[in-house]
């Protein structure tokens, strides 16, 4: 029953795919040189930077993560994506071969979550200014999320299996639950960050991110207290039907026009052509300890004392950010739906559902099987941002080596329909120089459930990366993957080449040179 299958999926929330511990890219966002990439993480890195200007072109990164099926394929997901999958895994017709049965399940009873998405970064700069005490950035990204929490063991394998899997027919499952909210925002923010204590060893900044949000797609379900069985139809064996004996849901869905009629006009983004829209703030602070102060500090003449902006001068750099306050608010009822139901004895079968054409369409035969109009009286409904806090220590071991360490706390809780970040514990030794970075995260990931070791290469102007290499590699049948690329345009600051003075707080002592 194919039909039926898609009906559970779009009624649980279109819980397709498995898989949000996104946007922290571990192996960059801690260097010093991840330019408009490190404001998603902490907007007081925007000041003294080590780039006078920093242009990001484009940047992209997929996250997936989940703890029921793993993956357990012969060949890698990299090998997949990148179609070099060896030839005895293909077809005649060269087609890659995919069965069921490279998902392995793993059943314990307990409440099964998926997380996926992802984060386009668009055209974006970071321009320093005033001796590199202040800083200004304007970024711009999509962003994507799938969550899906508190999704019953039944109900996660009905979905996986279809009706068609006789291990799940002539089974009353009982209070079955599911919590699944789907997500595409595009985002506009202006950073501002500045320097507001540089004295000797001690060294403070901080900056905010205020960000535009316009929400283009959503469909969220909130799926609780509801009976239902698979059943075979008696007057024909091969067709099977969902019976509802209880049902509550409260399901809500944006129409095709909120991302058909996407556009860069100011009344679209700022006005309220949107489906939704609304703000989002982020706030950081970062503390520097400088105990070799003496070595940047130079007198330039006729500018005076100053910093040198090439080198970075801590031994110990504490960071610490609020991300991700606010909500998308989705208002306009040209596009917005939202309805509850509360039923009993239902009959779900592939005849209500024939001839469907696209997610309209299955919404349609939906709300029809269901008896409920949700656009004779739109109700506006709102979705928060995947709020978070966040704390960071960068050590620097000597030359050019450093260690980080990064605690990342969702604050939203498992139990409502708002965009959801995993929380992350990692630590990232990483080899840093101007032009080229190699950086090896080691973390805890979604909510601190999986180990995982990642590997990332800045070179140039080109950063790629990943936070789970056995998921793209299949190592250990892995439960998620992760990657990311960023392509930019870094303009550093140079070496200081006028006549010099080091500074020393001492008026007695002055040290002439010459830098080469």
């Amino acid at each position: 029953m194919r039909i039926a299958r898609h009906l559970v999926l779009v009624i649980m929330g279109l819980l397709v795919g498995v898989s949000s511990y996104s946007q922290h890219w571990l192996g960059l966002s801690s260097s010093n040189y991840a330019g408009t990439n490190a404001l998603y993480l902490n907007p007081a890195h925007a000041a003294d930077s080590r780039h006078k200007l920093y242009i990001n072109l484009i940047g992209n990164d997929f996250f997936l993560i989940n703890n029921y099926l793993r993956f357990d394929a012969p060949y890698s997901f990299l090998g997949l994506i990148t179609n070099t999958v060896p030839k005895k895994y293909r077809s005649e017709r060269g087609l890659i071969i995919w069965r069921e049965s490279y998902y392995a399940e793993r059943l314990n009873g307990k409440p099964k979550h998926l997380h996926t998405g992802g984060d386009l970064r668009g055209p974006s700069f970071l321009y320093s200014f005033n001796n590199n005490r202040f800083a200004i950035g304007l970024t711009s990204r999509g962003r994507y999320y799938l969550n899906a929490t508190n999704v019953s063991e039944e109900t996660a394998r009905v979905i996986r299996y279809g009706t068609k899997f006789v291990e799940l027919q002539e089974k009353l499952f009982t209070n079955q639950s599911a919590l699944v909210s789907i997500n595409g925002l595009i985002e506009l923010g202006a950073t501002f960050g500045a320097v507001i204590k540089d004295e000797n060893e001690y060294f403070l900044k901080v900056g905010g991110t205020v960000k535009r949000l316009v929400g283009v797609y959503n469909l969220h379900t909130d799926l609780k207290n509801t009976n239902y069985e698979v059943l075979v139809d008696d007057l024909n064996p091969n067709q099977q039907f969902i019976l509802a004996r209880q049902l509550e849901i409260l399901y809500g869905y944006t129409s095709e026009g909120a991302y058909s009629n996407i556009s860069p006009s100011p009344s679209f983004l700022f006005g309220k052509k949107s489906a939704g829209g609304g703000w989002g703030l982020d706030l950081g602070i970062v503390y520097e300890f400088r105990p070799d102060y003496r070595k940047f500090k130079s007198y330039v003449p006729r500018r005076g004392r100053e910093s040198d902006f090439h080198n970075n001068k801590y031994k110990i750099r504490i960071s610490a950010a609020l991300n991700d306050v606010g909500a998308v608010r989705y208002r306009n009822p040209d596009y917005i739906r939202e309805v509850a139901v509360d039923t009993t004895t239902l009959n779900l079968t592939a005849r209500d559902f024939g001839n469907i054409k696209g997610t309209e369409g299955l919404f349609v035969a939906i709300n029809r099987n269901l008896n409920v109009r949700p656009a004779d009286n739109p109700r506006p409904f709102t979705v928060g941002l995947p709020t978070s806090a966040n704390v960071s220590v960068d050590y620097h071991i000597q030359d050019n080596w450093y260690v980080n360490g990064l605690w990342v706390q969702g604050l939203r809780g498992s139990n409502n329909l708002h965009i959801k970040t995993q929380s992350v514990l990692a630590v990232t030794p990483r080899y840093e120089t101007r032009w080229f970075e190699v950086a090896t995260p080691l973390a805890m990931i979604d909510n601190y459930r999986v180990f995982t070791v990642g590997l990332a290469a800045r070179v140039g102007p080109l950063v790629l990366g990943t936070d789970h290499l056995g998921g793209l590699l299949d190592i250990g049948k892995p439960q998620g993957l992760d990657f990311y690329f960023s392509l930019n345009v870094p303009i550093l600051y140079s070496k200081p080449k006028e006549v010099t003075q080091c500074f020393d707080p001492s008026p007695k002592k002055r040290l002439f040179k010459k830098n080469k």
